[in-house]
């Protein structure tokens, strides 16, 4: 985890607070996101901005990724994202995204909120949160549904990846050419020529902007790639050299110690 290619993306200022979506005596609303903000009842921009409600973001299919103030997360079928009312996130709208979000007003929500985690969106969950988004029913029936989906949203017992996106200005190309292409295999030596600076000071940019060395965030991105393509469906071997690894063995061995699951666990056909 829907394309409206036509429309512009709304460039919200840091700090908007959207307006309520879920209807007047209702519990929650689903929307599926297209590639174009359009107003407040579309859903999410993708510019920083927040909800009166609580979120459930979730891939209606494949994968996807929100951003939380300097950490991305990435999601793969069956995962979701809790988001707290008034967290500010953002939302990547382009032709390839599948995510959908389902808002929950907080004064339904009976447990405890807490904070940014992942949380279960079964094929269940996803079933009956897409009935109810096109279907009519009488209000009875529709708040009994919908009291449903709250209770079958879950903590996650399948990790997802956290990643620490850098803002600082000498790291902040690197990251994002890694994220572009995590095949690039060059060292931060190669990095320090190419942009004009020490290898010290980016291996101390890294640490101190993402909490990891240069190269446990480049794998870490890597494995956030990796989550994406299994979640579409890639075979483990094209997905391994997508993302910079030469052998299988070698690419399930990081995955592993990453997320402390296989690869396979992360296929389509896997998911519930």
């Amino acid at each position: 985890m829907t394309a409206l290619l036509a429309l512009p993306a709304r460039a919200d200022s840091p700090g908007h607070v959207h307006s309520e979506v879920v209807p007047p005596g209702y519990l929650l609303t689903t929307r599926f996101l297209g590639c174009a903000y359009i107003d407040d009842q579309d859903g999410c921009s993708d510019e920083p901005h927040s909800h009166p409600e609580h979120v459930v973001f979730w891939p209606e299919r494949g994968s996807g990724h929100v951003d939380v103030g300097d950490r991305r997360w990435s999601l793969a079928t069956g995962q979701g994202l809790w988001v707290s009312a008034g967290v500010e996130h953002s939302v990547s709208r382009d032709p390839a995204s599948t995510m959908a979000a389902v808002y929950i007003v907080p004064d339904a929500w009976t447990r405890e909120a807490g904070p940014v985690r992942p949380v279960v969106v079964n094929a269940a969950l996803r079933e009956l949160l897409t009935f109810l988004a096109w279907s009519p029913m009488p209000r009875d029936h529709r708040l009994r549904a919908q009291q449903v989906c709250m209770e079958l949203i879950t903590e996650e017992s399948r990790p997802a990846i956290d990643l620490p996106i850098p803002r600082d200005a000498r790291i902040e190309e690197i990251a994002r050419s890694i994220v572009a292409d995590p095949a690039d295999d060059r060292s931060i030596d190669d990095w320090a020529y190419l942009t004009s600076q020490s290898s010290r000071t980016i291996a101390r940019a890294f640490r101190t902007e993402t909490g990891m060395t240069f190269t446990q965030w480049r794998t870490c991105a890597r494995m956030s790639r990796a989550v994406n393509l299994l979640g579409e469906g890639m075979a483990v071997g094209l997905v391994a050299k997508r993302v910079g690894y030469g052998t299988n063995s070698a690419f399930t061995a990081a995955f592993h110690r990453i997320l402390n699951q296989p690869p396979t666990a992360f296929l389509p056909s896997r998911v519930g």
